[in-house]
């Protein structure tokens, strides 16, 4: 899979691996312009800044959102101020691959909950955040633990609802960004009926079609 030069992903603060002259570095993105330059943090070792000299060969790979980037460039020019940055030419070339099994599409949907294991089967609720064939990930206000089987109930848009859908959690992390919703959870479908699947394939689908709409 090759990103052309508009679509390459990239985003301010994202962390990346540098390579050059087989030293490697963990740097920052601090900004870019599209077909020509992406400025990084200028790395160190130990106290002092690395030396990069103009035209020299380097490497660059990182992961965001489920996506493995990797690409070549060439170092264009360093400054050692204040504030001391890298600039390398913006590649022409970009290799990705999906790390992830199922593609994750960006959602906004009401979701209610409740364990397996409570009889009076008391809900709670969250926000889909994003959705695939093999799960969501959604926010939500108490905290529920790790390997929980839930039982699911979420409406899919021009689809219908999806009552009860046994899932595991799999992972939970905080959101410091937000206090009525301080909880991030990803979930992974388990016993999915056929009808439900094709249910959530239609819709991921259709958001990849609207996503590549979107692109044009």
């Amino acid at each position: 899979m090759a990103f052309k030069k508009a679509e390459i992903p990239l985003s301010l603060g994202q962390r990346v691996t540098l390579k050059v002259r087989n030293e490697v570095f963990n740097v920052q993105v601090r900004g870019w312009c599209t077909g020509q330059y992406i400025i990084l943090d200028l790395p160190k070792i130990g106290a002092d800044y690395f030396r990069v000299a103009p035209q020299t060969g380097l490497q660059i790979h990182y992961t965001k959102e489920g996506i493995f980037v990797n690409f070549k460039s060439t170092s264009i020019l360093t400054f050692v101020q204040a504030i001391s940055l890298l600039i390398i030419e913006y590649p022409r070339d970009v290799d990705t691959h999906n790390l992830r099994k199922y593609a994750r599409f960006k959602a906004n949907l009401p979701v209610s909950y409740f364990s397996e294991n409570d009889e009076k089967k008391k809900e709670d609720s969250g926000i889909i955040r994003d959705i695939s064939s093999g799960g969501i990930l959604f926010t939500h206000t108490r905290q529920i633990g790790k390997e929980d089987l839930l039982k699911i109930t979420f409406e899919i848009p021009k689809g219908g609802k999806i009552q009860e859908q046994l899932a595991e959690v799999r992972n939970i992390r905080k959101n410091p960004r937000s206090e009525t919703s301080p909880f991030v959870t990803g979930i992974k479908w388990r016993k999915l009926p056929s009808e439900v699947e094709l249910l959530i394939k239609n819709f991921v689908q259709m958001r990849s079609s609207d996503k590549r709409g979107e692109g044009r």
